[in-house]
This record gives C-alpha cells, sequence and structure tokens, in this order.
C-alpha cells in the first residue's frame, strides 16, 4: 500500500477487522456521498474508525483515533426505503498521519502503511500452539461460538491474520474488540488474544458451575423460579445483598418520610405491597416500579411563596417587556385579590397575537416576578389526547400526560405553566387533545384533574395556566369559553424602536460587551428596510448581526453604515403601487402575523354574466362577492350603470397573492369599489384603501384586527382609509401620532363611500 487519502467511515457498536468481512448499512445522505467519492475516486476503498463514544455525530479531530482499518467494498446492494447494504473486506492496518474536515461535515484521512515487525519464529509458534489449544478448550465449553472458526484459521501461518480473525469471531464486548485495531505489534496482539480468551474461559466455567449448581438444587415445583435462583447464586458468589430488598427499604424510607395526602399515603402503602410480592420475573414488577416513583415524586404539598408586592411586580415586568399592559394590568389584578382574598384560584389566561410580540417570553417574566417556578410545554401538532392524560398503566410503556410530568420536572404545586401554541392542536382517529385540556383549563374543575396513568386526584388550581396562540379562532369554542383571552397586537414604529434602544440592545450590549450606539434613525431604517414583521424578532436578528460583525472586526467602522453591516435593503419602504388602474383597489386584510395591504383587480369581457374568482378564497369571500354583484344590479340606476353589462360580459375578479389562503366578510367594501370602478370606468387612487362587511341593504358592518390593518396602511404610504363607523373606538387605540397625515373616514353605509368617491 502506498500514501493516500481516503475518505472516512465512523463504525458504532461494530468492528472490522483485517481478513474479515462486515455487513454494515448506510442510510445518511452524508454517508451516501462519501460512499459515491469512494466509488469513482479511490477504488472502492474506504478508511473505518472506531469512537470512543458512539452517540458522537461530529467528533473533534484531535480525539480521532491515529490507527485505522482499510477496507473495500466488496458487494453493496440498494434497498427500496433508501437504506445502502454493504459487505466490505477489512484489508489491513493504516496509520493515520492526519484528518481533514470537508465543507460537507464528511472526513478525509491521509494514511500511511503501519510498521512492520520482527519476531522470534519459535516464540511465534509457541504462541500459535497455545492458542490453538485455548480456543479447543473455549469452544467446548462455551455455547456461544462454534467451531467454524477452527476452519477459518486452518492451514494460516501469518500470526497477524491468525489474531484478528479469532479476535473477530469470539464473542468479545465491543470496547474489547476496538483495542485490537491499536494493536499493530502480532506478538503483542496474539499474546493480549491469549489473555482475553483465558479470561472468557473463567467467566464461562463460573456461569457453568452456577448452572449446575442450580440444576442439582431445583426440583419440578420450583421450575418457574431457576431465573430467580440464578440471580441468588450470582449474588451469593460475589457478596452483594438483594436488590430487590433493599430498594424496598429505600421506598419504604422515602414514603414515611415524605409530605403526601392521606388517601396518596394509603395508595403507595398498597403499591409497595404488591411490589414486595410480585415475582421478579413478572412482567408487572417494571410496571409497579414505575407507577410508585411517579407517585412518590410529584408535589402534592410543595410549592413556592408568591411574591405579593404589586410595586416590585410591576417594576419587574416592565423592565422586561415594553408594552403589554393588558397582561401586566390582569397579573397585578389577581396579585392584589389574592392580598385580600388568600384563597383566590389562579385565572387561565390566554395572549393571542402575532408571532414576536413577547408572549412566551411574557410568561416566563411573570414567573420571575410572581417568584413562581416555570414550566413549558408546545402542543403545536399534538394529536393524541395521551399526550395530555396519560395512558392506561396497561399499555407498554405508558407514561403520565405532559401537565403531570411538567408538575413533577418543576418540583412545586403552584407553577407558571405555559401551553405554548394552543392554537396548533390537532385531531384525529387517536383522540382530540382540545377536548382533553376541558378539564384542566376549568377553574371549577382542575382542582381534582385525574391523569389516565396516576388515576388519583391530582389538584391544579394553585397552577398558574398562560396559553399562546396566533390565531383566536383556531381555537375550540369550547376550549375557548374557559380561557381569558388577551390580545396583544402589532408593535408599532415607535413601539420597536422603543424595545430595540431600551432593550434589545442593552442586553446585547451586556451579551457581546460592546457598548454600540444605535440612534433613533438607525433602528427606523432597520425596521423599514431590513424587516416585515408584527414583532421584534427579525428586528432583534439584525442587530445581533451588527454586534456580531462588529465583534470580529474588532471595533465600529469610521462613518459606517447600517448596509455596510446587514448588506443590501431586503424590502423598499413603500409596497403599494404609484399607478392606478381601473378597477384595482387596496383591500386591507389582517392574518395571525400582523395586517397587510390586498390588491384586488377585476376585468370584464364578452360573455353571459358569469363571475370567476381566483386567489385561494374561502367560501366567506365568495359570498361577499355575490352580494356586491347583487347590490351593484339593485342600484344600477342609482348608480348609472348598465344593468345589462351583467348579462353580456363575464367578470373576474382576483385576488393577488394566490399562494396564500384569504378568507372573511372584510373584503366585501373593497370587492364592491373594485367592480363600481371597472364598470363606471374610474380608476381609484393608490393612497386609498378599505375595510368593511357588506350586506345587501348596502349596510357596513365592523370587522376585525382594525388596528393591524390602519397600521399595515401606514406603512404602505395610504393616505385614506374608509372603516366602519362601529369600529371607531378600534381607531381610538391608535396613537395618535401615527395617523398624522392620515384621513380615517368612518361609513355605515355603502352610498356614502360611493359618493364620496364617484
Amino acid at each position: 500500500m502506498v500514501e493516500t487519502n481516503l475518505p472516512v467511515i465512523f463504525l458504532r457498536d461494530v468492528v472490522l477487522l483485517p481478513y474479515n468481512e462486515l455487513r454494515i448499512e448506510l442510510s445518511t445522505p452524508l454517508e451516501k456521498s462519501i460512499l459515491r467519492i469512494s466509488e469513482h475516486n479511490h477504488d472502492n476503498h474506504l478508511l473505518f474508525i472506531n469512537l470512543d463514544d458512539s452517540l458522537e455525530e461530529k467528533p473533534s479531530i484531535r480525539k480521532l483515533p491515529k490507527i485505522g482499518i482499510l477496507g473495500r467494498i466488496k458487494t453493496k446492494l440498494e434497498l427500496p426505503n433508501g437504506v445502502v447494504r454493504l459487505v466490505v473486506t477489512g484489508l489491513d492496518r493504516v496509520e493515520v498521519l492526519n484528518y481533514v474536515t470537508n465543507d460537507d461535515d464528511s472526513y478525509e484521512a491521509f494514511v500511511i502503511p503501519t510498521k512492520e515487525y520482527d519476531y522470534d519464529e519459535l516464540e511465534a509458534i509457541a504462541l500459535k500452539r497455545i492458542l490453538l489449544k485455548d480456543l479447543n478448550d473455549y469452544i467446548d465449553i462455551s455455547a456461544s461460538i462454534s467451531n467454524n472458526v477452527l476452519g477459518r484459521i486452518g492451514g494460516v501461518n501469518s500470526l497477524s491474520r491468525l489474531s484478528d480473525i479469532v479476535v473477530f469471531e469470539l464473542p468479545f464486548e465491543y470496547n474489547t474488540k476496538v483495542k485490537y485495531i491499536e494493536i499493530s505489534n502480532p506478538i503483542s496482539r496474539i499474546k493480549n488474544v491469549i489473555r482475553d480468551l483465558n479470561r472468557e474461559m473463567e467467566t464461562v466455567k463460573l456461569e457453568n458451575r452456577i448452572d449446575d449448581d442450580l440444576k442439582e438444587r431445583l426440583d419440578e415445583e420450583q421450575k418457574n423460579y431457576i431465573l430467580k435462583e440464578k440471580i441468588k447464586l450470582i449474588k451469593e458468589e460475589i457478596n452483594e445483598v438483594d436488590i430487590k430488598d433493599n430498594d424496598i427499604v429505600k421506598l419504604n424510607s422515602k414514603i414515611n418520610e415524605g409530605d403526601y395526602p392521606e388517601y396518596i399515603k394509603k395508595r403507595l402503602d398498597e403499591e409497595l405491597n404488591r411490589y414486595e410480592l410480585t415475582s421478579p420475573v413478572s412482567p408487572e414488577m417494571s410496571i409497579i416500579r414505575n407507577y410508585i416513583d411517579w407517585l412518590a415524586s410529584l408535589p402534592w404539598n410543595k410549592s413556592t411563596k408568591d411574591n405579593k408586592d404589586i410595586q416590585d411586580i410591576r417594576e419587574k415586568l416592565d423592565g422586561t417587556h415594553f408594552g403589554l399592559e393588558s397582561v401586566k394590568n390582569r397579573i397585578v389584578e389577581y396579585i392584589a385579590v389574592t392580598k385580600i382574598k388568600k384563597k383566590n384560584k389562579s385565572p387561565i389566561l390566554c395572549l393571542i397575537g402575532p408571532p414576536g410580540v413577547g408572549k412566551t417570553t411574557m410568561a416566563k417574566s411573570i414567573a420571575d416576578a410572581l417568584n413562581k417556578k416555570f414550566v413549558k410545554i408546545s402542543v403545536g401538532g399534538v394529536h393524541d389526547e395521551g399526550e395530555i392524560v396519560g395512558h392506561r398503566r396497561t399499555y407498554i410503556g405508558a407514561c403520565p400526560g405532559r401537565i403531570i410530568q411538567g408538575l413533577k420536572r418543576v418540583g412545586v404545586n403552584n407553577p407558571v405553566f405555559l401551553i405554548d401554541e394552543i392554537d396548533k392542536l390537532t385531531k384525529d382517529y387517536k383522540g382530540d387533545p382540545a377536548s382533553a385540556l376541558l378539564d384542566v383549563l376549568d377553574k371549577e374543575q382542575n382542582s381534582s384533574f385525574i391523569d389516565n396513568y396516576i388515576e388519583e386526584e391530582v389538584d391544579l388550581s394553585n397552577v398558574l395556566f398562560i396559553l399562546t396562540g396566533n390565531d383566536e379562532d383556531k381555537i375550540p369554542d369550547a376550549l375557548k369559553d374557559r380561557l381569558e383571552i388577551i390580545n396583544l397586537s402589532s408593535y408599532t414604529m415607535h413601539e420597536k424602536e422603543d424595545i430595540a434602544l431600551n432593550y434589545i440592545i442593552p442586553k446585547l450590549s451586556n451579551h457581546y460587551d460592546i457598548n454600540l450606539k444605535l440612534t433613533s434613525n438607525d433602528i427606523k431604517e432597520i425596521i423599514i428596510h431590513y424587516t416585515r414583521e408584527s414583532g421584534v424578532r427579525q428586528l432583534e436578528r439584525c442587530i445581533d448581526t451588527i454586534f456580531r460583525k462588529i465583534l470580529i472586526d474588532g471595533k465600529t467602522k469610521k462613518d459606517a453604515k447600517i448596509t455596510d453591516y446587514l448588506g443590501n435593503y431586503k424590502y423598499r419602504t413603500i409596497l403599494n403601487e404609484k399607478d392606478s388602474y381601473v378597477g384595482v383597489i387596496n383591500a386591507l386584510g389582517y392574518t395571525p402575523y400582523g395586517g397587510c395591504i390586498q390588491k384586488v383587480s377585476v376585468l370584464s369581457y364578452p360573455g353571459n354574466g358569469e363571475i370567476h374568482l381566483t386567489g385561494m378564497l374561502g367560501d366567506i369571500l365568495k359570498e361577499s362577492t355575490e352580494v356586491a354583484v347583487s347590490f351593484i344590479k339593485a342600484n344600477s340606476i342609482l348608480m348609472e350603470i348598465d344593468p345589462n353589462v351583467f348579462k353580456n360580459n363575464d367578470f373576474h375578479i382576483h385576488f393577488e397573492g394566490a399562494s396564500v389562503q384569504k378568507d372573511g366578510p372584510s373584503a366585501g367594501l373593497a370587492i364592491m369599489t373594485s367592480l363600481i370602478s371597472l364598470l363606471k370606468k374610474k380608476e381609484i387612487e393608490t393612497t386609498v384603501s378599505m375595510t368593511g362587511e357588506i350586506t345587501l341593504r348596502g349596510k357596513v358592518l365592523p370587522v376585525g384586527g382594525v388596528k393591524e390593518k390602519v397600521l399595515a396602511a401606514i406603512n404602505n404610504n395610504v393616505k385614506s382609509i374608509y372603516v366602519p363607523i362601529d369600529n371607531k373606538e378600534d381607531v381610538r387605540e391608535i396613537p395618535s401620532e401615527l395617523l398624522k397625515g392620515i384621513k380615517i373616514k368612518y361609513i355605515n353605509n355603502y352610498l356614502e363611500l360611493y359618493n364620496d368617491i364617484f
């Protein structure tokens, strides 16, 4: 063999030695890539390396061994499930001079042949005879190896080959076999084989003696206790006390010292008696033992003392989160009532709002402010109700649900318990997790919650449950009825600036130990040109990028601009178009991620009066279109529109952004206006936008998400917004400084808008 580079394959739990064959399976894209490189560039040769830690995914080069096994692919079979099955042959040991990590996280190694050793022929002959004699003796007394190994070594004179074949065939442990890879000297290797083989023979002799003694002491009536007696004999041999008896003593002590309700203490004593009487060979033993452990580990009477200093709580909440006044006020109210009335049930709060507005982190801050422990579970995508209320103990691998697991993990019965992504629960044949949460989140019932695994009442009334979600409409009504919904709206530009300057930058400055000064204009530039979000997550990522680049450069660049750190602008200031067209109108939409501008376009062409709708629209939007068409037909004389236009032409209404599902009644106003714009051939300026539900009588009904819609309109250079008069109070919640230069027009009937525009 000559010096060469070879791709590296890591072996875990199996060992390949020279002169032997091994079957392995490759399943990951990286392993398959290494296999292709071996086939195309290295004549099917690979370097096989065994890791000390078989669970390590990306080992350090410094910890990799200096001796590996050169192997060659003998056969390859690609299975239907994508797995590649190989049979590889070990060729020789090689010395690794250095390892190299490639861009795709694969490894290569520069290898050379291992050092050759001279040895005394007489000593070699003697060692070979000793090995063959010991091997024959081992085969005679052990059932774990057949005499096929004798056929493999028949006629083999090479000590190196002889030792490698014997080690490969013997039932040595993984770590024992791995050490033989490092032993290059054949004399040293065969001496180690003889020593390990003799140790293995002594172990087998001891096992056989125990079996023989056991068979002499047992009769027909005791056959069911063979395993138990065998364990006793082994323990007698090593002078060890009975593990189960010792375990029962510890459990009994734990139960007597623990603070448990009377009914739990009684149940624990009953289960401990069952455990004591159960045979060690019974499958019930581990089930009973696990149940006792869960029952004894739950915090039945353990709790923390709440912080009831209202001023301190308020300061802590203000110190971690800007705004979110509705949440903070509710927590202060809860503490104030608790101070007056000691038996006050914890509220079930549900924070609904776009991503990034601080729902999850606010829950953690509430726990810190109240001096409570904090535990979080995420139920997004959960479709098995057993995940919530546990599984019956009769099932293999049964365990309590996530509520009980969370209480055990946190160790107290009055934590702040965050249930994240409540609007993303799913339902299938395994059950309905949302229904399973009804008992947990009902203040009148959760004092006696029963988990299917625990089977005893657990008091959850002291737990402060906080749920989070993005879309209130996706929460089932029965569950929503038990929740105290607090809606968190999108942050305004001013609020984002304040959060960045007073929270994000100080936090990152402390983390990176860099005193960075960003002006209000810098923050605005980042918000406008690098983020499109309701919260501040992307804003924090951008500022974090600036900190990292300054840390790498070592100092702030002189006269540096934001683009020097974040690159070219991702977004332009205005998404809205400047040019207006007939039949095109700006509708205001709302998503769980904030408000948006939605272009509604209408075209007509000769036809039979059919209406075509595109843009991934839901049923409510389609009904809004029918209402709009009927209203125009009924008022065609008033609007000076030829009523026959709907008989002789087809109309195509399209909502731009066809990859996004759209639904809801709030586009009714925009659909009506775009149709009239087309029929009267009058352009609507792009600085005009609107939202509202329309009825057959022309009445404009209120809609949701008005604050987010108005903020989206402001960010898109809209100057005039038509809003239902019943949404006037929603607009008043928007800071007045944001509405400067914006004209909000409140309408009660569509004809008011018609007279204003047309």
